[in-house]
């Protein structure tokens, strides 16, 4: 299998998930349902929350780099596990996530992939952005066909 722009998608969604509006001062730690779209060709995200609570819409651009490339057989089918670092810059900060995806050649040069986020670090409004969450995706000769991260992020005190 070759570099995935899927995973650049993934990366999106974190950095959307970072695009935060600050939490009132001495209000309660929340999770958050979020959504993230990625738009590999623009390398831009868009960050849309699912349930009520501090983080809002947002929009900004994503880059990812360090993409470790593993190829396994597993159960007799062939995958590939890459493990990239994902930065999301909104308007308000930037945040930073790892993703551990899971590629599979399916027919006819579609892949798909699947696999969990962790944030790790934010500067600004998201200096204080926890969460995690997951990726599915579909690419057709490395071109994004469909992707879709959802996960839960919160402002800590």
């Amino acid at each position: 299998m070759t570099h995935r722009r899927v995973l650049t998608g993934v990366g999106l969604v974190a950095v959307a998930a970072v695009t935060v509006g600050l939490a009132t001062a001495g209000s309660a730690t929340r999770q958050q349902r979020v959504e993230i779209t990625f738009h590999s060709l623009a390398k831009t995200f868009e960050l849309d929350p699912l349930t009520s609570g501090p983080i809002r819409r947002d929009s900004g651009t994503y880059s990812s780099c360090c993409w470790t490339r593993r190829f396994y057989t597993r159960d007799g089918q062939s995958i590939e596990i890459d493990n990239p670092t994902v930065t999301m810059k909104g308007k308000r900060g930037t945040f930073v996530w790892h993703e551990l995806l899971t590629f599979v050649d399916i027919n006819n040069g579609y892949d798909v992939a699947t696999g969990p986020w962790t944030i790790v670090r934010g500067t600004r409004a998201y200096s204080r952005l926890h969460g995690h969450g997951r990726e599915d995706a579909v690419d057709k000769n490395n071109v994004e066909v469909a992707v879709q991260d959802q996960g839960v992020v919160e402002l800590s005190r």
